[in-house]
């Protein structure tokens, strides 16, 4: 009897913490990898390659973490892109809070770099917050929100950064700046200029029709575009309360 009971014990352990691995994530919550693995992925705030040059807090894994809902659109969105040879590439999706208010931190710690100059050409990064690009309270953080852009998958998109050259800034020709792998959208990610605002005119053809490509896959299944940053979009209704929740690496 003694040792049945053991048994039940340890069985009710394991499933546990089966369940706790199983729920790591806040209810509505996914993985996106786990709804679509096809899409490409490059969280850049999980990494150096950022306009503040470290990984932020917050973010403990370079995974896109976002409701269900928005990951079943995104999933309809890769599938019409890849009957033309392109696909989605992400670069961030939920953003925990405490990675919103270190953006703040940064914007007023008093010192400006050159490799902040890459991605804030123009803009002093003070006026950052006053100016809308940072916020101390993000739509990413609802799981609603995200930064992605195209890549054409019949291209070469093997360049990576090289820690010894020197990049032009974020609204050079896609030659002389960071290389993302991508399509050419007329700046950089991130890019805090008039350049990046979505229907900005002093962008090429290409880059403008590039641009509509985008806008058009992502609206047809619900995505809004921010005005002001070609590469984000949300999905009206599908946010709510914000969340602090740490980005942690995903359990296969």
């Amino acid at each position: 009897m003694r040792s049945i009971r053991t048994i039940s014990i340890a069985l009710l352990a394991i499933i546990a913490i089966s369940t706790a691995h199983a729920q790591s994530l806040p209810g509505g919550f996914v993985y996106l990898r786990d709804i679509d693995p096809t899409i490409i992925q490059d969280i850049r705030y999980a990494t150096p390659n950022n306009f503040v040059g470290r990984p932020l807090a917050g973010y403990g894994a370079g995974e896109c973490v976002v409701k269900r809902e928005v990951g079943l659109r995104l999933k309809a969105v890769q599938q019409e892109l890849a009957t033309q040879n392109l696909s989605l590439k992400m670069f961030d999706c939920y953003r925990p809070a405490r990675a919103s208010l270190d953006m703040v931190r940064w914007s007023q710690n008093g010192h400006e770099t050159a490799a902040d100059r890459r991605y804030n050409p123009k803009i002093p990064k003070t006026e950052l917050f006053r100016l809308g690009y940072i916020a101390s309270r993000s739509q990413h953080s609802t799981g609603a929100a995200l930064d992605l852009t195209l890549v054409d998958l019949k291209a070469d998109n093997s360049a990576r950064i090289d820690p010894s050259r020197s990049y032009a800034d974020c609204t050079a020709p896609v030659a002389a700046r960071l290389p993302e792998g991508s399509v050419d959208m007329g700046t950089g990610y991130d890019c805090t200029d008039e350049k990046g605002h979505t229907a900005a005119p002093s962008i090429s053809p290409d880059q403008r029709a590039w641009r509509r490509r985008l806008v058009a896959a992502m609206a047809r299944q619900g995505f809004v575009n921010y005005s002001k940053e070609w590469w984000h979009f949300s999905l009206p209704g599908a946010g709510g309360a914000a969340y602090d929740f740490p980005i942690q690496p995903r359990r296969n």
